[in-house]
């Protein structure tokens, strides 16, 4: 590990992997973001299976600018090069520097913060209000506007759809933490945590790609207060030729080659959104009496065998994280394509309106 050390409060961990052409823009604007927090905090750069002068670059940023940065690099085995196994490593990183009393952000190589982005992630972790900040994501305005405009339309449809379901989950079961409106976003551009909150967890999961989502959903797993802050921004790339398998340049460059066109994972059936925020709301109330707890259960779907095999759960997002994995009516087989989601979005619009005038479905097909 090469740079500077100190007594850093916060560390901004950064995976990277043949970013030459971008990694200055993006320690440029950490830096910058950096200047507006009083206490002192590193950058952690993870250089990981590069082919090019990434690190040679960012050590001589480090060099002109003078500031605090750690560069790593190494080389994963073959079949652990992926960004979750760099997202895990630079997050580790990052947590032996600060401490167990000290917070932890990260962002992409291909990303630059706002310069507010440190503060405004950093705020609620020292306040107490969250153990975890998801930040706002949007696309670089020069590489968007080369999108195809198909591509757009239908990116907006189903954004819109996307939007339309948090507002129904915010209905049915309402999140003091995060009222309506929220962005629901959890990606790894712009995600900050408190070092006793990512020990708790157990770390970043080791998958291949979709790790900044099943870390968000490990803190909530573990009771632990997650909040959207609209005003923790990042601006990321949209270009078509990424670094990360399976991550946007790939959704993207597939739907440009005319592949079909699949949503995003979290795009569900609309009914499944009702039921899935129904049962939710229903469970939270259900902690304390394991009956009930079983009769919703059934409701789900789940037999009397998985029923019985239940443990006893001390905290809702463990008991709704069994229900979740176990229960068949809120199983997610397989990702929806756009025109199936297009052909939903009348029934998700009728059901939000139902919701919000007090009224309840018959006959869901959940």
């Amino acid at each position: 590990m090469s740079g500077s050390s100190g007594a850093a409060r916060y560390a901004i961990a950064i995976p990277a992997r043949n970013e030459e052409d971008r990694i200055i823009a993006c320690l440029t604007a950490c830096a910058v973001a950096m200047s507006g927090w009083p206490e002192p905090g590193v950058i952690v750069l993870l250089v990981n299976n590069s082919e090019d002068r990434t690190a040679e670059g960012a050590r001589a940023w480090a060099a002109k600018s003078g500031m605090d940065i750690r560069i790593v690099q190494t080389v994963f085995p073959l079949g652990l090069a992926d960004a979750g196994m760099a997202r895990r490593r630079a997050l580790d990183l990052a947590r032996e520097i600060v401490g167990s009393a000290g917070y932890m952000l990260t962002t992409d190589a291909d990303s630059c913060p706002h310069p507010d982005w440190v503060r405004e992630s950093l705020s609620p972790l020292t306040s107490g209000r969250a153990a975890m900040v998801c930040g706002s994501v949007s696309l670089e305005a020069a590489e968007y506007a080369q999108l195809p405009a198909d591509i757009v339309r239908r990116g907006d449809v189903e954004a819109l759809y996307g939007e339309t379901a948090r507002e129904l989950t915010s209905l049915l079961d309402p999140d003091p933490l995060n009222p309506w409106p929220f962005h629901g976003q959890q990606s790894g551009a712009s995600l900050a945590m408190t070092a006793q909150g990512y020990d708790r967890v157990g770390g970043a999961p080791l998958r291949p790609c979709g790790e900044d989502r099943a870390l968000v959903r490990l803190f909530l797993e573990h009771d632990l207060p997650v909040i959207y802050s609209d005003a923790a921004r990042v601006v990321t790339s949209c270009r078509l030729k990424g670094r990360a398998a399976g991550g946007m340049a790939d959704t993207i460059a597939a739907r440009i080659a005319g592949d079909v066109h699949l949503c995003d994972e979290t795009v569900e059936p609309a009914d499944t959104v009702w039921l899935r925020a129904s049962l939710r709301a229903r469970l939270r109330g259900a902690l304390s009496s394991p009956a009930h707890q079983a009769a919703l259960m059934a409701e789900a779907g789940m037999t009397v065998a998985e029923i019985d095999a239940a443990p006893i759960f001390t905290g809702f997002g463990a008991l709704w994280a069994f229900v979740e994995a176990t229960a068949p009516r809120l199983a997610r087989h397989s990702r929806m394509t756009w025109d199936e989601m297009a052909a939903e979005a009348p029934r998700l619009e009728a059901l939000r309106d139902m919701a919000a005038a007090g009224g309840n479905p018959e006959g869901l097909r959940a």
